[in-house]
């Protein structure tokens, strides 16, 4: 199952939030959008979030309890 959230960041961003989740389980999210930060960064946020857990990464745009609080929505 695919849930998509697509948003206005706090900040004024668009954010759009993919999360591929099979029997309850989180595969693969992905974040994109029309905030700033390395693409290194984007990883190991998403890694980071398909754990469930906040990343220590910066963000220009988008704050990232913002982003850990629209997937626990998804799976919820």
């Amino acid at each position: 199952m695919i849930c998509e959230k697509i948003f206005r960041s706090r900040q004024g961003k668009t954010v759009v939030l993919r999360v591929y989740s099979e029997e309850g389980r989180i595969e693969k999210i992905e974040v994109t959008g029309d905030f700033f930060a390395d693409e290194n960064d984007i990883e190991y946020l998403e890694r980071s979030l398909k754990e469930l857990k906040p990343a220590k990464v910066e963000v220009i745009g988008i704050e990232v309890d913002e982003l850990l609080e629209k997937v626990k929505e998804c799976i919820s």
